[in-house]
C-alpha cells in the first residue's frame, strides 16, 4: 500500500511541477516577475508543493520497498510490537495524502467592504494631468497574503444621475505614507510585504482634473470589497504533515531493523 499510494502521489507531485512549469514558460520566460505579485506567488507555491510532494511520495516508495523486503525475514516479535508496526506504515499513507488533499483545499480568505465614504480625494505630489487618486480608510494585512481589489467608481450629475460607471477599476495598495509612484497599467493582486496597515489607491481619470470641466459638475464615488486570501497558508500544514509521514516510515524501518537484528543475535 505504502510504494502504491506513495507512486501515486510522486507522480501527482511530478504533474504539478511540470505542467505548472509549461504554463509559466508559455505566458512568459520562468522565474520572471512580470504580472500580479499574487499570480506569481501563486505559481511559485504549485512549483514548491509539486517539489515536495514528489519527495514525501518517493519516500513512501523507498519505505514501502524496503518493508517489503524485509516481510519474508525471521524476526522475534510480539503482539504489540507487531500492532504498531503495522500502524505505522498506514499512519505515513494516511498523512502525505493528506498533504496532498491539503494543497486542493481553498485558502482561507477574508474581505474588507469600502463605502464612498471611506475614500477621499487626493492629488499626486509632482504629477501630471490624471495624476489624481481616491485614497481608501486603512485596513489591515499581514505578509505575504494576496490582496483583490473589487472596486467601481461612480459619476454621478448634480441631479443624482449616474453618468458613467466603471466596474473594471485598477487598484494600487500601498502602506499610509507610500505614494503610488508604480501605478500598474493593468490587472491587479497585490501582495502585502509585511504585517501592518496598507491603503487602496484608485486613479481618477475622467477628467485632467476634478476641478475642470465637465468633472467640476460631477460628484464622484468609489465603492466594493477588497478580497485578502491566504494563499500560503496551507504550505506549513502540508510541510508538518509530509514530515510526519516521512517519521512514521522512518520509524517503522528502524523497528523493523531492530527486531531482525534480535533475530539474528539470537
Amino acid at each position: 500500500m505504502a510504494r502504491f499510494v506513495g507512486t501515486l502521489v510522486l507522480l501527482y507531485g511530478f504533474l504539478l511541477f511540470v505542467l505548472t512549469a509549461a504554463y509559466w514558460a508559455s505566458i512568459q520566460p520562468p522565474g520572471s516577475t512580470v504580472g500580479p505579485p499574487s499570480f506569481i506567488q501563486d505559481l511559485t507555491l504549485k512549483l514548491a508543493e509539486g517539489i515536495y510532494l514528489a519527495a514525501f511520495g518517493s519516500v513512501l516508495v523507498i519505505g514501502g520497498s524496503l518493508l517489503k523486503r524485509n516481510e519474508g525475514r525471521p524476526r522475534a516479535r510480539s503482539v504489540r510490537a507487531t500492532h504498531w508496526r503495522s500502524l505505522l506504515p498506514v499512519a505515513a499513507v494516511a498523512v502525505i495524502v493528506a498533504a496532498a488533499i491539503v494543497g486542493r483545499l481553498p485558502p482561507s480568505q477574508r474581505s474588507v467592504s469600502f463605502e464612498p465614504s471611506d475614500f477621499a480625494l487626493r492629488s499626486y505630489p509632482g504629477g501630471g494631468p490624471y495624476e489624481n487618486y481616491l485614497v481608501s480608510t486603512a485596513f489591515e494585512a499581514s505578509k505575504g497574503e494576496a490582496l483583490f481589489p473589487e472596486l467601481s467608481i461612480t459619476w454621478t450629475d448634480r441631479t443624482g444621475a449616474v453618468v458613467k460607471r466603471d466596474d473594471s477599476v485598477t487598484a494600487l495598495v500601498t502602506t499610509p505614507s507610500e505614494p503610488p509612484d508604480r501605478f500598474p497599467s493593468a490587472g491587479s493582486g497585490n501582495l502585502a510585504p509585511a504585517d501592518g496597515s496598507y491603503v487602496l489607491w484608485v486613479r481618477y481619470t475622467l477628467c485632467e482634473a476634478p476641478t475642470t470641466p465637465p468633472c467640476s459638475n460631477y460628484t464622484v464615488s468609489v465603492a466594493g470589497d477588497l478580497l485578502i486570501v491566504a494563499q500560503e497558508a496551507h504550505v506549513p500544514v502540508q510541510l508538518a504533515l509530509g514530515v510526519v509521514g516521512s517519521v512514521c516510515i522512518a520509524a517503522t524501518l528502524v523497528h523493523s531493523g531492530i527486531g531482525r537484528r534480535l533475530t539474528v543475535s539470537r
